[in-house]
């Protein structure tokens, strides 16, 4: 039985252990602006990912739109909006989320790690504990809530089932599975009513998908990639575009496979990048004391003059201009 739930009714239900009864539900809005703050918190619940704040009110021409759909106990849900941030409190309830950026991108800082996110980006994440999200302009994101015993009961590791934003790259599984999700989603809203044995196998698919994800993509960096990482950094510190997302790709891992490396290491991706810069510009300054500080600085990606000094002097505690006096 399909129906149109109202507002307030959708959500993602409570994980029952007896045997899966589907039934399907639908909520659609069209990509326009938020006019008033009932017509907000109606959003907000329609969701189903729990509370969101956010200042829509306080927002110019702020417009939003969203497809949510449930089938049983498993959600979808697809948001486009305009918001420039968003903080939520979490997704209720014993469930792991895979979230898939389809346009845009941001930062999100979950309970223990912070990870940048751009478009074709694929997560998995336990967010019952909350999480804030740092969006662009305008983004459109897609979420996909799987209560996390239909998992263990299909034999997930225990280690997979804590996911805290393992990535997977673009044109992944998980693609398949939001697309899926997605156009079932448009076939239960403009479409006739489904038959139960129809919904059980929906349901039952996208678990299953949605397990294999998990399993293909667990972050398994090779041993010594950690070393790798570090050498393909060093060999490339002049380039003004070395970031995580270079890193990543040159090297054939997800960027959160990238992150995990660090992390181990008590480390971040961007701080081994500044360090290793820091560094460059201190032995070059040693070698040739009377060179501009600021031309050795920006031939290492340092622009910003003012900043450059006071990383400097965090770094090795003296101003840079002292040292290349010293080194003279």
């Amino acid at each position: 039985m399909n129906k149109w739930y109202d507002f307030h009714r959708l959500r993602v239900p409570p994980t029952r252990s007896e045997q899966v009864t589907p039934d399907a539900s639908v909520f659609s809005r069209d990509f326009r602006a938020l006019s008033d703050r009932h017509e907000i918190e109606a959003v907000e619940s329609a969701m189903g990912v729990g509370k969101v704040h956010h200042n829509w009110l306080e927002m110019k021409d702020f417009a939003y739109g969203l497809l949510a759909c449930q089938v049983d106990d498993v959600a979808f849900v697809n948001a486009q909006t305009t918001a420039s941030t968003v903080w939520k409190e979490g997704v209720p309830g014993d469930v792991i989320t895979i979230t898939r950026v389809s346009e845009g991108g941001g930062t999100v800082a979950l309970a223990d790690s912070a990870m940048e996110i751009s478009a074709g980006d694929a997560y998995a994440s336990s967010t019952a504990q909350g999480f804030e999200c740092h969006t662009p302009l305008y983004q459109d994101i897609s979420l996909i809530a799987i209560p996390r015993p239909r998992l263990r009961r299909l034999g997930v590791p225990e280690r997979l089932l804590q996911p805290h934003g393992e990535l997977a790259p673009p044109d992944s599984a998980a693609d398949v599975l939001f697309d899926f999700f997605q156009s079932f989603a448009l076939r239960v809203k403009g479409g006739p009513g489904l038959s139960r044995k129809a919904l059980s196998s929906v349901n039952e698919s996208v678990v299953s998908m949605a397990a294999a994800i998990l399993e293909e993509h667990a972050p398994a960096a090779a041993p010594g990639f950690h070393e790798t990482a570090k050498a393909f950094i060093d060999d490339h510190l002049r380039d003004p575009g070395l970031g995580p997302e270079t890193v990543a790709a040159a090297l054939h891992v997800s960027k959160r496979t990238l992150y995990r490396s660090f992390a181990d290491k008590g480390q971040t991706v961007a701080s081994y990048i500044r360090a290793a810069r820091l560094r460059a510009v201190k032995r070059e300054l040693g070698h040739t004391g009377t060179a501009k500080v600021r031309d050795v600085a920006a031939r290492w990606g340092f622009t910003n003059p003012s900043y450059f000094s006071k990383l400097f002097r965090q770094e090795f505690g003296s101003m840079p201009s002292e040292y290349a006096r010293n080194s003279r």
